[in-house]
């Protein structure tokens, strides 16, 4: 059957389906519909997943390998296909036909694809999944459509616009969903419960500005908040990898820590980890901001974001709490960071 996104989360509470076609090129959107119905899989007893990445080395007979075995953790399992833009060929259609043709009772399967044409939808093996199970296509948010969508989002991290200053980040993020989930991340941080004026958007919202580790990390240093949120939203945005960014700050926490150890022989510091002389004066200044116990937390919340990329924080987002990281070096308090 054919469903829409919006109609997906009242259909998984009537029948659980045994197959689902996740397709479309708004990512932000197709992550969330994978996650729903993981989410409502494991509540129904799904508590193992294995996920299958197709690339150039996969082989579609790790699929009827998969159907087939026994797990080892769990009675039910959940398997997820990562398509991205490829599609599945010859050998992948005939395993998904003869997965369909024998659909195991112990196995959800979900498959995440980019968008596909309507030929590719008419195939025999989309056809066999339309049938057994479920096809959900993702389609792009229009322009018109964008401030709607910016304000629903926006009730979720209870936040609210002044129209004006809703118009004006619709216009800035130009249909970039993953653009906008991570503004309006950084938004409820800074100004939980708030309702956003336009000037806020013109100060916090960069709409083409181009970031690397390095400004993330000196405007961490200089205490400079909002900064530091707006360069790891474009690092998410722009598919920039968070274990470069989480690399960078634990970097400099340590540092931070060393310092605060040295009691004021920072010299000793500098000249072991070759500090340039223009960034000792401000590394000093971040050192006195925090107490010695804050930045071990800071280090252990580091610790947390690792954990979150590897998975074993699985509800967890690793960009935010390493946006929360970073907000607090600076000198904002947050909640569950002491000073």
């Amino acid at each position: 059957m054919r469903i829409k996104l919006e109609q997906l989360g009242s259909n998984l509470k009537n029948k659980l389906l045994p197959i689902y076609l996740v397709s479309g090129d708004e990512p932000l959107l197709v992550q969330e519909a994978v996650m729903t119905i993981r989410e409502e899989a494991r509540r129904q007893g799904f508590d193992e997943r294995k996920v299958l990445h197709v690339d150039k080395y996969f082989s579609w007979d790790s699929l009827n390998e998969e159907a087939n075995s026994l797990s080892l953790f769990s009675n039910r399992q959940i398997l997820e296909i990562k398509l991205g833009n490829s599609k599945p060929g010859a050998p992948g259609s005939k395993a998904l036909l003869a997965y369909c043709s024998a659909l195991p009772d112990d196995k959800i399967l979900i498959i995440e694809a980019a968008k596909f044409d309507a030929k590719t939808l008419k195939s025999k093996w989309a056809s066999a999944i339309d049938k057994a199970g479920a096809i959900i296509q993702i389609w792009p948010i229009t322009s018109a459509e964008m401030p709607r969508w910016i304000e629903r989002r926006a009730k979720k991290f209870k936040l609210a616009f002044e129209p004006e200053a809703l118009a004006l980040l619709s216009s800035r993020l130009e249909g970039n969903l993953l653009a906008a989930q991570q503004e309006l991340s950084k938004l409820s941080i800074l100004h939980s419960g708030d309702t956003i004026s336009a000037e806020q958007v013109f100060e916090e919202v960069r709409d083409s500005a181009k970031y690397d580790i390095f400004d993330l990390t000196g405007a961490m240093v200089n205490g400079q908040a909002k900064q530091c949120s707006n360069i790891l939203a474009h690092l998410e945005a722009e598919g920039s990898e968070i274990t470069m960014a989480l690399w960078a700050i634990s970097k400099e926490i340590r540092l931070l820590v060393e310092l605060s150890l040295a009691s004021g022989n920072s010299r000793a510091v500098f000249n072991k980890h070759r500090v340039i002389e223009r960034r000792q004066h401000p590394l000093n200044q971040a050192a006195k901001r925090h107490s010695l116990s804050v930045l071990q937390t800071l280090l252990a919340r580091c610790k947390t974001v690792d954990d979150a990329i590897k998975g074993v924080n699985k509800h967890e987002n690793p960009w935010r709490i390493l946006n929360e990281v970073c907000i607090k070096a600076c000198g904002t308090n947050l909640v569950g960071l002491s000073t």
